[in-house]
């Protein structure tokens, strides 16, 4: 049986003590203190058995954030939106129509969906967020340290049905097509659609969502697809972003995706009791990674009769990860390491949100439907975009008629943050400030426009209070 690091450890010091009892004179053979005659055999002290082995953890170590106690919904008076008690909500931008007055004629975004906030240096921040629209792009708000917006602007243009992203640690934007062959651009949330770059070393696949690991130089990414994978680039290293700042090169590197222990070349986590448990991964290098990553898997299938590398996804959606700094990382029973990031993300035709621990490459299923039987809570309609807030709380958009925000607590029923009734849209863009008092996000396609006719979507903006972030 293989050893572990700590397990080594523990026989070492254990081994080291034994040592220093037969220096000490544990074995002797003095006369006793109790007149013998001082020809006796030695008495040798009992051999030690090394400890038992530590055992596997069955689940990761993850703890539920303050949102998991919020109370029943009230409404807010604004468009008939339940939120909890003692939080608001304010409306800030409608398609159609221009988010600031001096916005010099930029109308905010049809269908906006994908979103994500950055901090800017005089104490406000920028909430972009994408258009699943074609031509698509990507639009900014920019708010002022009191939370006013003071501006608003296009910052990437004529792209195609951009769905999610993912924010960089560098301060970048990352926004993602939708379509067989889509592509991963990156924006600065302070620049312009002229800075923004293409970057088709990501991949060409139905692009979802994407987040970053700076210390693994990698980021990962969701593919929306019945048959999707999970994605990761692995950089080659370091270069100057868009904005100027010190981030990944995401033009050169490798893409893999991602292989469950068993469930290899396309196969499926049906078993929802055993995908309840942690199971280990591991990442295989894509196939032909210049090309449409579905038409890859076909021309697999029929050339060998068997599935492309990769365990089966169904339906990607949202993507994000939490980090522990040191000193609050908790140890994962019998790995090596302990829990840094966890990447969770989000499937819809299963209804699955998924926990993958970074460093010991292990993998679990956080929720599912199931969880929600007798809690008097109907099951998630198609999971969709995903959010960690800076306390912890992993959200979840519902793309369905009951159209929740959902606070997930691991391995347990999920609560509701937010509902807008009445369906025929879907929630999107979930993207928390900084210091956790606001919450972005946005009704897809709910009314907008001048007359309120068009269903082009609105964003709004939760304000959460102090006790629960």
């Amino acid at each position: 049986m293989a050893l572990s690091r700590r397990q080594m450890i523990q026989l070492m010091f254990l081994g080291g003590s034994a040592a220093a009892l037969s220096a000490c004179g544990g074995g002797s053979s003095s006369p006793s203190l109790t007149g013998g005659s001082g020809n006796e055999k030695p008495n040798k002290p009992d051999p030690i058995s090394p400890p038992d082995p530590v055992p596997e953890a069955r689940e990761l170590p993850l703890e539920a954030g303050p949102l998991a106690d919020i109370g029943p919904l009230v409404d807010s008076g604004v468009d008939g939106i339940l939120i909890p008690a003692g939080f608001s909500l304010r409306l800030v931008a409608t398609a159609g129509r221009k988010p600031v007055s001096h916005a010099f004629g930029y109308l905010w975004h049809p269908l906006p969906d994908g979103g994500a906030v950055f901090p800017v240096g005089d104490g406000g921040w920028v909430y972009v967020s994408n258009s699943e629209f074609l031509p698509g792009g990507v639009g900014a708000l920019r708010f002022g340290a009191d939370g006013e917006i003071v501006d608003a602007y296009p910052i990437l243009k004529n792209t195609r049905i951009n769905c999610a992203g993912g924010a960089t640690p560098w301060g970048t934007w990352l926004s993602c097509e939708e379509i067989f062959d889509g592509k991963v651009y990156e924006c600065d949330p302070l620049g312009t659609p002229q800075q923004a770059q293409s970057y088709p070393a990501l991949g060409l696949f139905k692009h979802e969502a994407a987040a970053v690991d700076m210390e693994t130089a990698s980021v990962f990414m969701t593919e929306d697809e019945g048959d999707g994978r999970l994605y990761r680039f692995v950089s080659t290293g370091r270069t100057s972003a868009i904005n100027g700042a010190d981030g990944l090169d995401l033009a050169n590197g490798r893409l893999q995706v991602l292989e469950v222990s068993g469930y290899e070349n396309g196969a499926y986590m049906e078993d929802l009791e055993a995908a309840r448990e942690i199971h280990r991964v591991n990442w295989v290098d894509v196939q032909s990674p210049d090309r449409p990553q579905s038409q890859v898997r076909n021309d697999i299938q029929n050339s060998t009769g068997k599935g492309a590398p990769g365990t089966q996804f169904k339906g990607g959606e949202g993507i994000w990860i939490q980090f522990w700094p040191e000193g609050a990382q908790q140890t994962v029973s019998g790995y090596e390491h302990p829990l840094r990031a966890v990447v969770f993300f989000a499937c819809k035709r299963d209804n699955r949100v998924y926990a993958l621990d970074v460093d010991n490459d292990l993998i679990e299923v956080v929720f599912d439907n199931a969880q929600l039987e007798g809690s008097g809570e109907a099951g998630f309609d198609d999971v969709d975009n995903l959010v960690v807030s800076p306390a912890g709380d992993v959200v979840v958009a519902e793309d369905g008629d009951a159209m929740r925000l959902m606070v997930m607590v691991p391995n347990q029923p999920a609560r509701i943050l937010l509902q807008v009734p009445g369906g025929g849209s879907e929630l999107t863009g979930p993207a928390f400030t900084p210091d956790g008092s606001r919450l972005y996000f946005s009704s897809q396609r709910a009314p907008s426009g001048l007359t309120g006719l068009m269903k082009l979507g609105r964003t709004y903006e939760l304000t959460v209070p102090e006790a629960f972030r």
